[in-house]
C-alpha cells in the first residue's frame, strides 16, 4: 500500500474510489467524493469523515494451479 496522505491532498474526482482512513468511523473504508462530500462505496447514504487517503490497491494476480 502507498503511504497514506492527508485528506486535503486527495484527488476530488467524483465517483473515483479511494481508500480512506476515518478514525472516528472505525478505520479504513473505500469511498468516493461527490459534491465535496466523502461517501462510503458500500452504501452511498453513509458520509465519511476521513483524515487520510491512499489509492485502492490492485487485486492480487491469480495464482496458477
Amino acid at each position: 500500500m502507498n503511504d497514506p496522505k492527508l485528506i486535503d491532498t486527495a484527488p476530488k474526482v467524483e465517483n473515483a474510489p479511494l481508500l480512506l482512513y476515518c478514525p472516528e468511523q472505525g478505520g479504513w473504508h473505500t469511498g468516493f467524493c461527490f459534491g465535496g462530500v466523502w461517501f462510503a462505496s458500500i452504501d452511498n447514504s453513509i458520509s465519511l469523515e476521513p483524515s487520510h487517503w491512499t489509492y485502492v490497491p490492485e487485486d492480487p494476480p491469480e495464482s496458477e494451479a
